[in-house]
Order: structure tokens, then sequence, then C-alpha cells
């Protein structure tokens, strides 16, 4: 019959469960799996006595406690289940099995010093390196919700470093987890020097999971310590290896300009630091730039950091005062050979915008002229839209629109220009579809954002007194929907507009099509929940709180 609780049929399941006990009347297990159907079909209150009157019994097979789990987590009532293993571990006290589940059963309660207690007595069982580490585990755990800090740094982090020193004096170490929770608590207790140590022994060889795991805990380190010969040089050395990791040249032009105004000069005869060369000056920094694009031009597959990283030196030495003593281009032509270059990638777009403010206002509509110029377009007749060809030119020509309504060209137009220009985004947008006949109802319309920019600007139009705008937008993004049903910029306009309306009916149902995981009924959810009440629909309401509210109770123990 547990074939019939999973199948959903859970009175059939409660059926073949009396059947059972009839015959067996302390069959536990049956009991168990009836109390699982009786809370399912809404009698949580026999269910709750049924189960108690087996926990009672403190059972100690497998099937009778793998059955109340399932029940407890369903009533919400974790506690309960500890109790449970608690009891089976004092009759069973060298099971493996039995010991792990209670501390997984402390681990949904955060009962963090049981859990510490339970992992050692596990370890003296079974000495494996996890249990051992899962009580270290506990410690951190402890110190993170101690209230008090001093605590937390006088007492449970020591204690972890000590447990986890002893293992590595055995030299015990054996997984990378392990080395990672050497690596926090030292963090933890403002250890940088120890924990950098750490990373470069002997025990950093196991960071291995990640891409550069090592180096970036060394750098996070070096900056603790503010040791920025090593910072620079260690970014210098990573750039050389990828002059695509755009992390690095932060990190590089941070610690450039950190020596620059500790007036740092490399010793004239030992090595500048632990992590090799180190540059120390504006020169070098330019210079080293200039190297990278040097050396992008010869590899196969263009690299977007070069570029950009010569924009944020600019943008960095103007700050300070000093661009035009080290000649590194106009940025107006950096961003147009940018745009050449990447300006068919949807990339392009959030890549320029972070830099237009190198641009004086006066040149906006001049550069924008001027990345249209190189836009392969073809008018049909003299006095039609020229439109792209292939999806490459239309990737660069929403490219410039999108840096049109960045910069604020859109904005200062009067309200016939703009009604204009939504014309033309829509014919553009229309044209797009051609070029997505084949895609698939779950990707996006190649030329969406076209009609994504119409209906902000008829939106611009409607926050400023023109009523008619905002039924023009609902049209549009009814089209787009129709076109794109998996957008999900459409529909969380759309539920936006409708809410603003008062009109909630179809709101419901574009929320639902969101198909909106875990976390994400907290952070779009208002959208539904904000209005919903209001508006009167408090069944839509409830439902939306109750989503989130699952959400929430389900997550607090993993997170916590």
């Amino acid at each position: 019959f547990a074939d019939y609780l999973d199948n959903g049929n859970n009175k059939m399941a409660i059926q073949q469960a009396d059947k059972l006990l009839k015959k067996h009347k302390d069959l536990h297990c049956a009991k168990v799996l009836k109390a699982i159907g009786l809370q399912r079909t809404g009698k949580q209150d026999e269910a709750y006595a049924l189960a108690q009157e087996v926990a009672a019994l403190e059972p100690t097979d497998d099937n009778s406690l793998q059955a109340l789990t399932i029940l407890y987590r369903e009533m919400h009532r974790p506690e309960l289940v500890t109790k449970l293993y608690e009891a089976a571990v004092k009759k069973v006290p060298n099971s493996e099995e039995y010991h792990s589940h209670l501390f997984m059963a402390y681990a949904r309660v955060g009962e963090y010093k049981k859990m510490q207690q339970a992992g050692m007595a596990l370890y003296k069982i079974v000495p494996k390196n996890p249990y051992y580490f899962w009580s270290v585990m506990s410690l951190i755990m402890q110190s993170i919700s101690a209230q008090d800090e001093n605590l937390s740094k006088t007492m449970f982090l020591p204690l972890a470093e000590r447990m986890v020193e002893k293992m590595v004096k055995e030299d015990k170490i054996e997984a990378e987890a392990e080395v990672e929770l050497y690596y926090m608590i030292l963090e933890r207790l403002e250890k940088y020097k120890e924990a950098l140590d750490v990373v470069r022994g002997k025990l950093g060889e196991k960071l291995t999971s990640e891409l550069q795991s090592r180096e970036n805990k060394c750098m996070a380190m070096y900056k603790k310590l503010r040791r920025w010969p090593e910072c620079n040089a260690l970014a210098r050395r990573l750039l050389l290896k990828n002059s695509d990791d755009w992390q690095f040249y932060i990190t590089y032009f941070d610690s450039v300009f950190q020596l620059i105004d500790e007036s740092w000069t490399p010793p004239a005869e030992e090595e500048h630091s632990l992590e090799g060369e180190v540059h120390c000056s504006i020169e070098q920094a330019v210079n080293f730039i200039e190297e990278r694009i040097t050396e992008e031009s010869k590899s196969s597959r263009p690299l977007r950091g070069p570029y950009l990283a010569k924009l944020e030196l600019i943008r960095r030495l103007r700050h300070r005062g000093c661009n035009d003593e080290y000649k590194l281009g106009d940025p107006e032509e950096l961003m147009f050979q940018y745009f050449k270059k990447f300006g068919d990638k949807p990339c392009c777009f959030t890549d320029l915008k972070v830099f237009v403010d190198l641009l004086p206002p006066s040149q906006y509509t001049k550069f924008i002229r001027q990345l249209l110029d190189v836009i392969p377009l073809a008018a049909a007749a003299e006095n039609e839209v020229a439109l792209p060809g292939d999806i490459k030119a239309l990737q660069q020509h929403l490219c410039v629109v999108q840096l049109s309504r960045l910069l604020g060209i859109y904005h200062a137009m009067e309200k016939k220009q703009k009604l204009a220009v939504v014309r033309e985004l829509m014919l553009r947008y229309r044209h797009g579809l051609e070029f997505g006949k084949s895609c698939l109802k779950t990707e996006l319309q190649f030329s969406d954002y076209y009609c994504l920019l119409a209906v902000h600007l008829l939106l611009d139009l409607w926050l400023e007194g023109e009523e008619a705008a905002v039924w023009q937008c609902l049209t549009l993004l009814e089209e787009g929907l129709s076109h794109s049903p998996s957008n999900a910029q459409f529909k969380l306009l759309l539920i936006r507009i409708y809410c603003r309306l008062g009109a909630f009916e179809p709101v419901s149902e574009l929320y639902s099509s969101l198909d909106a995981k875990h976390i994400q009924h907290d952070t779009i959810g208002y959208l539904l929940t904000r209005y919903a009440g209001s508006l009167g629909h408090y069944a839509a309401a409830s439902q939306s709180c109750n989503f989130a509210l699952r959400f929430f109770h389900s997550n607090q123990k993993d997170v916590s």
C-alpha cells in the first residue's frame, strides 16, 4: 500500500493498512503508513495520535523510522524526528546509520551543540574524517549563531581550530572540503597570515574543484593583509595566463594605484614579492594593457577583457586627474572600435554602458550616428526604413538603440517624435521575427528588445499624462508574448501594468506562467501580493503568500 500513497490514493492506502492491522495488530510500519494517509486526507489529529502510539514504543526497524520521519516532516514537526532517533541510538548504540540520522535531525532543527556531540559520538564508533568534520562544522555554526560575538571568537572558533590542527599534525586531512573548513575558521578568526600559509602550503594543493580556487583565496588574504605587491604580481601573472578575466584587471588596477599612493618601490636585489614581478607605476600599467591588446590581436578567439581594461584605466586616470599625460586614446574612438569588433554580441551594450560617462554629453548624438554608419542596413525604397539583412546586423542595431535610450536621446524628443520612434521600433521588431522562425517556444525572439524598448517609450508618455499610450503598451506586449511565450520581461511588465490599471484577472495566469521557483516567490512574488489584496482577489493573494511561506519553511534549515 506504499504504492497507493505514492500515487496519491490515500483512502485506499488507509483501507489496506486497516486490513493488515486486523491480522497483525502490532505491525508498527502499517500504523505509520496509515497515519501518513490520515495526515494527507486532512485528519491531522488522528494521524498524530497514531504516530505517537508507535513512537512511544521506540521502534528500531528501518521501515518504521523512515515512515515516521516522512510523517513528521509533512506535519512540519522536525523536532519529533530528533526524539525518535535519540531513542533508537540508545537501543542500538553502535549503529552508524542511526547516529548519522540523529545528526541530520539535529541539523534540521538547528541544535548545533547536540550536532557537535552527535558528530563526535559517530566518529568514535566509525572513525571516518567526514564525521569528525561534521563536529567541527557544528562548532562553526555555534559561533555563527552565538549572540555574543566575543564568545564566538574566544570559545567556539578556537576550539574548532584546535580540532582541525590536531588532524593536520596527525596528517589525517584527506578532502578538499576539510581544507576549506580550516580556511573558513582562520578567516573568521581574522588569522589571515595563517590562512594564507594554509592555502600556499601543502594543504592548498587539495583546492582543485573550483577554477583558480587557490589563487582566489590567496588574493583575498593578500587584500586583507594589505600586501599590495603580492596582489599586483598575482593578478598580473593570472592575466598573462588569461587576459579575459575581468576580476583580475580590477585587482591589478587597485593594487597599482595603492602602491603609487604608498610610494612603494621594488627592492634593489631581492625578488619584488612572493608572487614575482610587481608593477608600481602608471607607465607600467599602460604598457601592460597595451601588451594585452597586442596579444589579443594574435588570438584565434576575440577577447573583450583587454579593450574594456583600457577604458577602465582611462576612467581611473581621469578620476585622478592625469589622463592626458598617458596617451591611451580617445574614449569615444575606443568605444567605436569596440562596437565594430563586438557589436553583434548581446553583451556589447552591457559592456559599454559602464563607460558611457567618459563621453561628453555634447558628443552623444555624434557617437550614435557614428555607430549607425557602420551597420549594414538596406532599404527597399528611398523613403523606407533601412533594415538589417541578418542576425548580426540586427544585434548591432539593437545595441545602438539601447545606447540611445541609455544616453537620453529618446527622452529629449517631443511626443510626435517618440511615437514615430515607437512605430519604427515595432516595424523592426516584426521584421526581425523572420530570423526567429525556427526558434522553439522556450527561446526568445532575436528582435524582442525592439518591442520592449517601444513599450518603455510608450510608458514614458503614459507617465507624462498620455492616457491612450498605456493601452497601446498592453497591445504590443500581448503581441510580443504571442511570438515569445517564454519572455519573462514581457510578462513582468504586463503584470505591473494590469495591476496599475486595477485589472487583476489576467495577472494570476501571467504570474503562474512565469513558473517562479524557490526564492523567486519572494523576489518577484510581491508584484502579485502587493495588489491582489487591495483589488479584492484574496484567494490569489493567499495562494501567492502560501507559495512564499512554503519556500521559507522548507529552506529555513538549509540556509541557517
